[in-house]
């Protein structure tokens, strides 16, 4: 007499396979977040840097950016500037992180354990990206207060907090991987600086539109350029726009109502696609590096 086996589906262990990855990264990004707590006077530092950036670019170059290149609302201007580097820095310290936790013999003793592999990346991104959220929060909590207003309204504030976390999870791969090829916290370091040649050669102060020929084209394949011009077409709208209104002696509501109108969502999905595209090679290149060192 013939006994009938059953064979589980194949989706079934699938299924299964990922809510482990999921349980896995939620309970590791759990041990990140706990980690902040502990030191909170980094964190301070972390939100400190950026704004006084913020400030000191404004009392800067504020005075000449109407006349300069018809922007009006400097301190929106500078806003997107101040996200990416809000989030850039935490978010590249996922490489210490690594770092540390290879040199106490933690992401060896991890290895051994139960734990998805994939979830050590997961884990750490995720916590970078909800990090990201919080702290570009506040960035535009403080413009707001300051005036700084948002073309796009609440929709937009959140599709900007959208961004930022996006980009907190692609720049944290830029970390992981250095720790992970290197586990040298010297090295580690360099994920944070690499963002400043991005950073400024991006139109962070002024549009690239003002910028010299080589970098100009320098500008227009930084993906941080696309990353920073989405974000401030959502807080200011086509500044172009109605500085052309305004050339041509157009009142303050006509200003205004120009730059509303011209506002471009092209830049904002340009924007997104800049995130995404620079979070698969980074992301891609965490994974490789964890084959790598895991064996």
């Amino acid at each position: 007499m013939a006994i009938a086996t059953h064979t589980a589906p194949a989706y079934g262990l699938v299924h299964t396979g990922r809510l482990q990855v999921i349980g896995h990264s939620r309970r590791l990004a759990g041990r990140t977040v706990r980690s902040w707590f502990r030191q909170p006077w980094i964190e301070v530092t972390n939100v400190f840097i950026p704004h006084f950036f913020l400030a000191v670019g404004i009392a800067g170059f504020g005075f000449l950016a109407d006349r300069g290149f018809g922007v009006s609302n400097y301190l929106g201007f500078l806003v997107p500037m101040a996200v990416l580097q809000i989030v850039a820095g935490p978010s590249s310290a996922s490489g210490f992180a690594i770092v540390s936790d290879l040199q106490r013999g933690y992401f060896d003793k991890l290895l051994l354990t139960p734990a998805s592999r994939w979830s050590i990346i997961f884990g750490r991104v995720a916590a970078d990206g909800l990090r990201a959220v919080l702290y570009s929060s506040i960035v535009v909590a403080v413009a707001l207060t300051f005036g700084s207003g948002v073309v796009a309204g609440v929709g937009g504030v959140l599709v900007l907090l959208l961004m930022a976390g996006l980009f907190g999870v692609a720049y944290s791969g830029v970390g992981i991987f250095i720790a992970l090829r290197t586990a040298s916290a010297e090295a580690a370091q360099a994920s944070f600086m690499l963002f400043y040649p991005l950073l400024f050669m991006a139109p962070a102060y002024v549009p690239r539109e003002i910028f010299s020929d080589w970098l100009r084209w320098i500008a227009t394949v930084n993906p941080v350029t696309y990353m920073m011009e989405g974000m401030r077409e959502i807080v200011l709208g086509d500044f172009a726009a109605s500085a052309a209104v305004e050339d041509v002696g157009g009142s303050a509501a006509a200003i205004a109502e120009a730059a509303g109108n011209g506002w471009d969502p092209e830049r904002v999905i340009l924007a997104f696609v800049a995130i995404v595209g620079f979070g698969a090679l980074t992301l891609s290149a965490s994974a490789f590096a964890l084959k790598r060192r895991a064996g």
